[in-house]
């Protein structure tokens, strides 16, 4: 090992609802393991303990654990409700893994915040698979807006993005709802290669229609122009009945894939999809907007999470951002990263 990579090291860890990442770290910054594994968030179906073992190792490598000094764990769903089993697990797999002492456990929230500056106070926007705001300070948090999980809460989320989708397309297939691409974008999404055999139930052939959506720019003229399937017939049914199906047999986060699909479908003139971004947008910037006050007025602002990567719900947030405060906002890098910054900080580096 080459003399600058060699240790002590910091472990920093990033456990999601999606994907656990863990980054090693030497004193001088410089990252000499990575290691991933499936989500992490209890509340969404994860196995805490065994995804963090699994990203740990994966990350230490044939890296010495003795040489391990100090480790931030950011895990979803490690608030007060959840602490005592988060920091169990979190226990759990650095003993499994032969470091000595133990990790810092915070929430992934604050492990996005500090992804995104090296500020130690500061409001923090995200939306992945989960979604809400945050005012962190070293480490904490002093105020939140949303966060609750899937059931109850993380509106503008990924996950409630595509539990919007599959509504809208479950509603423009019987009749509720009016045609949109969602109707065709998310059961191919959520089906995969199951679509076209969801089509043809017990042999029998679906009827199928076309409808012309035409989007008009604002002078009159026609800007796109798509060909949307939609059914009728016992293929409906069979679709209908195959999403549903789909849905309740993933964990909830699962549905988080389908945010994307959505994006695509809004910036394709999608009035549906533009619809569901723009809620989200509202949602997020709502959640900013409860907890500012507890902020200072200069603080950073970061935005953290897939969906405020790109697409329409990012840029509408970004833009009520700058309305709102007077710098840019800044966007969370790799939280596995940003985790083991906060551990060289806590040792004074």
């Amino acid at each position: 090992m080459l003399t600058h990579l060699a240790g002590p090291y910091v472990v920093g860890a990033d456990a999601g609802g999606t994907k656990t990442r863990c980054a090693v770290l030497t004193l001088s910054g410089a990252v000499v393991g990575y290691g991933t594994a499936a989500g992490a968030n209890r509340n969404s179906g994860g196995d805490t303990a065994g995804s963090l073992e699994t990203a740990l190792r994966a990350a230490l490598g044939d890296l010495d654990p003795a040489l391990v000094i100090n480790g931030v764990f950011g895990i979803a769903g490690a608030g007060a409700a959840g602490r005592p089993a988060a920091v169990k697990a979190a226990n759990a797999a650095w003993r499994a893994c032969g470091i000595p002492g133990g990790p810092t456990v915070v929430t992934d929230i604050a492990v996005a915040f500090a992804a995104g500056t090296t500020a130690p106070s500061g409001i923090v926007v995200f939306a992945g698979t989960g979604a809400g705001a945050a005012v962190i300070n070293d480490g904490s948090i002093v105020r939140r807006a949303d966060g609750y999980g899937p059931l109850v809460g993380d509106e503008g989320s990924a996950v409630w993005i595509g539990k919007e989708a599959v509504r809208a397309a479950l509603a423009a297939f019987d009749g509720r709802g009016v045609p949109t691409l969602l109707a065709e974008s998310v059961p191919r999404a959520m089906l995969g290669t199951q679509f076209d055999r969801a089509l043809v139930p017990c042999g029998a052939v679906p009827e199928l229609t076309f409808t012309e959506l035409t989007e008009r720019s604002d002078g009159g003229g026609v800007a796109t122009r798509t060909r949307l399937q939609t059914l009728s017939g016992p293929g409906r049914n069979a679709l209908t009945q195959a999403i549903v199906k789909e849905v309740y047999a993933q964990p909830a986060s699962a549905l988080g894939k389908l945010g994307p699909v959505v994006c695509s479908a809004a910036m394709a003139g999608d009035e549906v999809a533009k619809r569901i971004a723009a809620e989200a947008a509202e949602w997020l910037l709502l959640d900013v907007d409860a907890v500012r006050c507890a902020a200072d007025v200069s603080a950073p602002v970061v935005m953290a999470g897939s969906v405020l990567g790109s697409g329409p719900v990012a840029d509408a947030v970004r833009d009520g951002l700058r309305e709102r405060f007077a710098g840019e906002p800044a966007f969370a890098g790799d939280g596995a990263v940003g985790a083991a910054g906060m551990a060289l900080r806590k040792i004074g580096m």
